[in-house]
C-alpha cells in the first residue's frame, strides 16, 4: 500500500474512533514546547522566597520539552480490527479476537495502550521466540520431576493452536488459555494391546515394510503379559504414529476396547504439561483491573506451575519514544528509556524484600527492600502506574531495556505460584539432590491495576500521587494534622546480653545500655535544650534487650530498673506529651527454634549472617529463626496480655512490617501471600491496643494500622541499568505519615548534615539512634556495630539540626508532596501542596539554578 493512502486511513481510523492524532503534512508529529516561567531572584542563604500561587502551578506544569505524542496510524489500523468490550466515563477495552491482545483507549486524551507492541513482526533483533513472547499476554514457567525449569507462552502454546476461549464479562472480557498440548492424537493409540490384536489389526495391514518396523519399535513387548506397551512419545511422534493408525482403520474405539481389555484406565498414561490460565479484563472507574483467579488455574501435579508473567509487554515503548520506567526500588528509582545499558543485568526484584524461608547459599548483593507494589512508564507525555492489588506478596518486578533481546522497553509483574529447592542426600561418598516442591499453593486472585496519567501529570510524581489516592480511599486514611513542631525521633538501645563466666562457667548475662532512669535522663536533656516535640522508640526493654525472648509474654529487665522505673518512664513520657514506643520482633526469634517455620528440605529456618568476602553464611553468626506464621496469633495474643497492664499507648513494631516470610511445613504449609494476610491481621489487632503504631520498614500492607514509619527506604539498591534515585515513597505517603528514614548516625554515609537534607527534600522526621553507657560496654561483643551511639558524641549536633530544620519541616507537616525534580546534579526541589518548596543543593560547592543561588550542602525555601 502507498504510504500516502496508509497514512489517510490512519486518520480516516483515527477520527472513527474519536482519536485526537494531529499531524503535519509532512505525516509528522508537531513538537509541542511548553512555556516555562523563571523563578524569581532568591536573597541568598535560607531566605524565605515569595512565589505566586500561579508560579508554582506553572512549576508543575512546566515543561520537560516533550513532544505531544499520538498513536501511530499502524496502532490506530490495529485497533480497528479490534472489538471494543466495554466503556465506562473513562477508558474503553478494546480486544482482537484471533490475537486475545488488548488495547485501552484513555478518553481523557484519546490516546491508546496496547497490550503487545504493534510493530513487534519487524523487530530486528528478536527472534522468532522473543517475537512469540512479545506477541503473548502470559508467560509461564514450570518445573519437571527432576527440578528443571521449562518456559511457554500463551501465543505458541495456545492461541496459535486456537485452544483459547473468549467470554463476555460484565465490564470487560475473559480470556480461559489452554497453554500447552492437548493430545488428542493420544487418545487414537493403544496404551496396551494384545500380541494377537496388534499384529492382525496394526501390522498385517501396515504393507510398507519400513513403516511397520517403525510403529512396532514404538511399542514394546512385555513377555509376562504377552502384550505390546507403547513407549514414551514425542507430541510429533505421536500424532504421525495416530495418523499411520488411522490409515489401516484402527480408531479410537480400538484404542479404547484394548486398553479396557488389557486394565488400562481412561486416565492413565503419561501426563503433558498443560495450564488452565484465566485472565480478566475489566474497566473499574479510570483503571483497567487484570486478575487470574489461581483458584481456577488447573496444572498436572508432575509439572509444578512455578511463575506467571502477565502482561510483560503492556505499554512496550519503542526505540523512539523519550521517558523511563519506575522501579519501587527502596524509596524508588529510574531506568531511562533506551538508556544502552546493555552490559547490565536486567532489574528484577521481589516486592517486600526476600522470603525468609528460601534458603539463600550465597548472597552476593543486598538489595533494598521493595516496600510498594507499584511500577511504571513514562512515555513522551503518556504514562501508566500498574498496582499489584492481590497477590502482592508473591510479585516480582521486571524491567528492560530496548536493545538486548528485543526493541522495546518494557516493565511488568511475575508472580511465584510453587517454590521449589533441592534436598541433598548423603550415602558414603555419594551424594545427591532430590527436588522438593511447595505442596500447598496460593488459591486467591491476582490482581492488577492500571492507571494512565497524561500531560504534566505523566511523571513519577504523577504516579505516587495516583497511588496515594488509591491508598487514601482504599483504607480511608487521614492526613496528619500540621502542628508547631514536628518530632525528633529517639532511638535508644536497652539491655543487652554479653558472655559472662563464673566459677569458669560461661553464660549470658543481661546488661544496660541505657536504663528506664536514663531513658528519662535522655528526654529531659532534649527538653531543655528545646526540642519540644520527641517521639521514643525504646529497643531492649524486655525479655533479656535487643535480641528478646519470644513476646508471647513479658519481662521487664532488672539490669534496666525494674517495674518502678519504668512505670516512672511511662508516667514521664505521658505528663510531657512524648510518644512513646517500646519495640517488639515478632517474626524473628533470636532463642530458641520452637514454633520455627521450615525450608523447603524440611529444616528449621535458621537464618546466618552472610560473610561479605565469601559471600556465603557466615555459620558462627547466628541472626533468627523464622517463626511460623500460623504460632504469630498465639504470640500476639499473649503480648497484649501482658502489654496492656502498662497502659502504654504506642508500640513500635520491628518486622511485622518489614518482612514477609512463608513456611513449608507440609503438616500445615502457609504460602507468602497467605503469611501476608495473617501479619496484616495481627497488626490490626496489635492497633486496637494500643492508640498509635510506629513501624519500621513501612510495607505496603501495613500502612492502614501505621502512625509513624521509621527505617523508611531513602536509596534505591543503585543497581546498573538504573539512572536516578528518587524519593517515590515519600511523595506517595507525605502527609498521611510522620515518616524518618535511618537513624542520622546509623545512616550509611555517616553524614548527619545530608541526612537533615534528605529530610527536608522529602518532608521528613531528624531521627537518631543513642545509647546511655559508655561505648566500651559494647566492645568485643555480637554488638560492637552499636560503638558509635555514645549519645554524648551526638547530642549537641542533633539539637542544632533539629532547631535548623523543624521550623521548615512544621510547615509542610500534613501536606501532600506535589511536585518533585531534579534540577541539576545532585540538586533538588519539592513542591508541597500549600505552596511551599524547597530547594536541596547535596553538592559540596554553591549552585545556580531557577535564578537562585544556594550555598554547598544547604537549602533555599520558596513560597508559602
Amino acid at each position: 500500500m502507498p504510504a500516502a493512502r496508509k497514512f489517510t486511513i490512519g486518520i480516516v481510523i483515527a477520527l472513527a474512533i474519536g482519536g485526537t492524532a494531529v499531524f503535519s503534512s509532512s505525516g509528522h508529529l508537531h513538537p509541542v514546547e511548553a512555556a516555562v516561567s523563571p523563578a524569581p531572584a532568591g536573597n541568598g542563604g535560607t531566605a524565605v522566597l515569595q512565589q505566586s500561587s500561579s508560579l508554582l502551578s506553572s512549576l508543575r506544569v512546566s515543561a520537560r520539552d516533550e513532544k505531544t505524542t499520538v498513536n501511530t496510524p499502524e496502532e490506530l489500523t490495529a485497533l480497528s480490527a479490534m472489538k471494543r468490550y466495554a466503556e465506562n466515563n473513562e477508558l474503553e477495552l478494546y480486544m482482537n479476537q484471533e490475537t486475545t491482545e488488548i488495547a485501552v483507549k484513555n478518553k481523557q486524551d484519546g490516546y491508546v495502550w496496547f497490550s503487545n507492541p504493534i510493530g513487534r513482526g519487524n523487530d530486528p533483533i528478536a527472534s522468532p521466540l522473543y517475537k512469540s513472547e512479545m506477541s503473548s499476554q502470559v508467560q509461564l514457567t514450570y518445573y519437571n520431576d527432576k527440578g528443571q525449569i521449562n518456559q511457554l507462552n500463551s501465543f505458541d502454546d495456545s492461541v496459535s493452536k486456537k485452544q483459547f476461549e473468549i467470554q463476555d464479562l460484565e465490564k470487560g472480557v475473559k480470556v480461559v488459555y489452554q497453554i500447552g498440548t492437548i493430545h488428542k492424537s493420544a487418545e487414537a493409540i493403544p496404551q496396551a494391546i494384545s500380541k494377537e490384536r496388534f499384529e492382525e489389526l496394526i501390522l498385517g495391514k501396515l504393507k510398507d515394510e519400513q513403516t511397520r518396523t517403525n510403529v512396532a519399535y514404538k511399542f514394546k513387548f512385555n513377555e509376562e503379559k504377552q502384550i505390546y506397551e507403547v513407549r514414551q512419545l514425542q507430541d510429533y511422534v505421536a500424532e504421525e504414529l495416530a495418523k499411520t493408525l488411522a490409515s489401516v482403520g484402527y480408531t479410537k474405539e480400538d484404542a479404547l476396547e484394548d486398553n479396557k481389555a488389557n486394565g488400562v484406565s481412561e486416565q492413565e498414561g503419561p501426563e503433558q504439561p498443560l495450564f488452565t490460565i484465566p485472565v480478566e479484563y475489566k474497566l473499574e472507574g479510570d483503571h483497567l483491573g487484570v486478575t487470574v483467579k489461581t483458584s481456577e488455574v488447573t496444572y498436572p501435579k508432575t509439572y509444578p506451575l512455578k511463575s506467571l508473567q502477565i502482561l510483560k509487554y503492556f505499554g512496550a515503548a519503542d526505540g523512539s519514544k523519550s521517558g523511563y520506567m519506575f522501579v519501587p526500588d527502596g524509596s524508588g528509582a529510574l531506568i531511562r528509556l533506551n538508556n544502552n545499558k546493555l552490559n547490565a543485568e536486567p532489574y528484577q526484584l521481589p516486592v517486600y524484600g526476600e522470603d525468609g524461608t528460601f534458603d539463600v547459599k550465597e548472597k552476593i548483593q543486598t538489595n533494598q527492600p521493595t516496600r510498594l507494589p507499584v511500577f511504571g512508564m513514562k512515555q513522551n507525555d503518556h504514562a501508566f502506574v500498574g498496582i499489584i492489588e492481590s497477590g502482592d506478596a508473591l510479585a516480582e518486578i521486571s524491567a528492560d531495556i530496548s536493545g538486548r533481546f528485543v526493541s522495546y522497553n518494557n516493565i511488568s509483574s511475575m508472580f511465584n505460584i510453587v517454590a521449589m529447592d533441592f534436598y541433598t542426600l548423603t550415602s558414603g561418598t555419594k551424594t545427591s539432590s532430590v527436588p522438593m516442591f511447595q505442596t500447598k499453593a496460593y488459591q486467591g486472585d491476582i490482581q492488577i491495576r492500571y492507571a494512565f496519567l497524561t500531560g504534566a501529570n505523566a511523571d513519577y510524581t504523577g504516579m505516587a500521587a495516583r497511588y496515594r489516592d488509591d491508598l487514601a480511599g482504599k483504607y480511608k486514611l487521614k492526613k496528619i494534622a500540621q502542628t508547631d513542631h514536628t518530632p525528633f525521633v529517639l532511638e535508644l538501645a536497652g539491655a543487652f546480653q554479653k558472655q559472662a563466666s563464673f566459677l569458669g562457667i560461661p553464660y549470658e548475662k543481661t546488661e544496660s545500655l541505657t536504663s528506664y532512669s536514663e531513658a528519662v535522663k535522655l528526654l529531659k536533656m532534649l527538653k531543655d535544650q528545646g526540642v519540644d516535640s520527641l517521639a521514643l522508640r525504646y529497643v531492649g526493654w524486655f525479655n533479656n534487650g535487643i535480641r528478646h525472648r519470644s513476646p508471647s509474654s513479658i519481662s521487664l529487665e532488672s539490669a534496666l530498673g525494674g517495674k518502678r522505673k519504668f512505670r516512672e518512664l511511662i508516667d514521664y513520657t505521658q505528663q510531657n506529651g512524648i510518644g512513646f514506643y517500646p519495640d517488639a520482633a515478632f517474626l524473628e526469634k533470636y532463642s530458641g527454634s520452637r514454633n520455627s517455620a521450615l525450608f523447603l528440605d524440611r529444616s528449621k529456618a535458621k537464618i546466618y549472617d552472610y560473610d561479605p568476602v565469601m559471600y556465603v553464611k557466615d555459620t558462627s553468626s547466628f541472626s533468627h529463626y523464622v517463626l511460623a506464621p500460623a504460632k504469630l496469633p498465639g504470640v500476639v495474643d499473649g503480648f497484649i496480655k501482658d502489654y496492656k497492664k502498662f497502659g502504654i499507648t504506642g508500640l513500635s513494631l520491628r518486622d511485622l512490617a518489614s518482612e514477609v516470610n512463608s513456611d513449608f511445613n507440609q503438616d500445615h504449609p502457609v504460602n507468602r501471600q497467605d503469611a501476608r494476610e495473617r501479619s496484616v491481621q495481627e497488626t490490626s489487632k496489635l492497633k486496637k491496643n494500643v492508640s498509635s503504631l510506629m513501624v519500621n520498614g513501612g510495607n505496603a500492607y501495613a500502612l492502614p494500622a501505621a502512625s509513624i514509619i521509621v527505617g523508611a527506604p531513602t536509596e534505591s539498591s543503585r543497581m546498573n541499568i538504573t539512572d536516578e534515585v528518587v524519593p517515590f515513597y515519600q511523595i506517595a505517603l507525605h502527609g498521611y505519615f510522620d515518616i524518618a528514614g535511618s537513624p542520622f548516625n546509623m545512616d550509611e554515609q555517616r553524614d548527619p548534615r545530608n541526612s537533615m537534607l534528605k529530610a527536608l527534600e522529602t518532608g521528613s522526621d531528624i531521627y537518631y539512634e543513642w545509647f546511655y553507657s559508655k561505648p566500651s560496654a559494647v566492645k568485643e561483643t555480637p554488638y560492637d556495630d552499636l560503638n558509635a551511639l555514645y549519645y554524648e558524641d551526638w547530642l549537641s549536633e542533633a539539637v542544632a539540626l533539629y532547631k535548623e530544620a523543624d521550623p521548615i519541616l512544621a510547615k509542610v507537616r500534613g501536606q501532600l508532596i506535589i511536585g518533585h525534580r531534579k534540577l541539576a546534579d545532585q540538586v533538588v526541589r519539592t513542591d508541597f501542596e500549600n505552596g511551599v518548596t524547597i530547594y536541596v543543593n547535596y553538592n559540596k560547592t554553591a549552585v545556580d539554578v531557577d535564578g537562585l543561588r544556594i550555598a554547598a550542602q544547604s537549602y533555599r525555601i520558596g513560597g508559602e
